[in-house]
């Protein structure tokens, strides 16, 4: 202990060293009794430093190796249960892409779906029963959007017409959007209710879900309607949160 102060001190005394070292017992260590000069046994500690900054680093660069591998694995099992399972569409759906929907079909109806989450007419699985009564009490040419109890359909209209509440299925061939009865086509959902709602149809209003609805909504389609969902990415002073907002749902309906 006296000589391991000394060294720590500065007053280090070499042959006071090699007695200590000659009487000591360091074989647990693996090393000889022999004495080592001092430049060897600074290199020995040096060479154990390294071999533990080299074990070190190769045990992150194996972790992270794991954690990508991890990362990697998770968006594509996601991808695959997107794919296989139609996350976040209904059932009947998923009967659908099992019968033979095409991925680009497939692509367009869940789009469709998730912009019509953010429109607020949107009602999700509903029988005809609860849309009718749901309806009865609305103002002629009120309309709302509900799943298909068809398995061949993705959508169904219904609406408050001069007769009561009237149903009609929203047909999708050749990735166009048309009414059963009818043989204009549209290029979307949201570009054949804009048709159906303009004079002289019969479509006034959507019935939405939410009553009263959220006032960034309202000015989500105000702002729609003014300056139009092309001018969204070149308006200037509009932050990332709003932009994404609107895209969410960039029609005036």
């Amino acid at each position: 202990m006296t000589d391991q102060r000394e060294v720590r001190n500065g007053q280090f005394n070499l042959e006071k060293w090699r007695k200590w070292w000659e009487t000591s017992e360091l074989s647990y260590l693996g090393w000889s009794k022999t004495i080592l000069p001092i430049p060897q046994y600074r290199v020995r500690n040096k060479q154990l430093k390294n071999q533990n900054k080299a074990q070190t680093s190769k045990k992150l660069q194996s972790s992270n190796r794991q954690k990508v591998q991890r990362r990697l694995n998770k968006r594509t099992s996601r991808r695959r249960r997107s794919l296989n399972s139609c996350s976040g569409l209904n059932s009947v759906w998923k009967n659908n892409l099992n019968s033979g929907t095409s991925y680009s079909e497939y692509k367009l109806v869940r789009q469709t779906y998730l912009q019509l989450r953010h429109s607020g007419y949107y009602w999700g699985p509903m029988t005809m029963e609860e849309a009718h009564l749901t309806l009865t009490p609305t103002p002629l040419g009120t309309f709302l959007i509900r799943d298909s109890g068809q398995p061949d359909v993705f959508f169904t209209l219904s609406y408050q017409s001069n007769d009561g509440p009237t149903s009609v299925r929203v047909l999708l061939n050749n990735l166009l959007f048309s009414l059963y009865g009818s043989n204009r086509t549209f290029d979307s959902l949201f570009t054949l209710l804009d048709h159906y709602t303009s004079p002289p149809c019969k479509l006034t209003l959507p019935y939405r879900k939410l009553r009263p609805e959220w006032l960034k909504q309202i000015c989500r389609r105000a702002f729609i309607r003014t300056h139009g969902a092309e001018s969204l990415n070149t308006l200037p002073g509009l932050s990332t949160p709003v932009r994404a907002y609107v895209q969410a749902y960039p029609y005036s309906i």
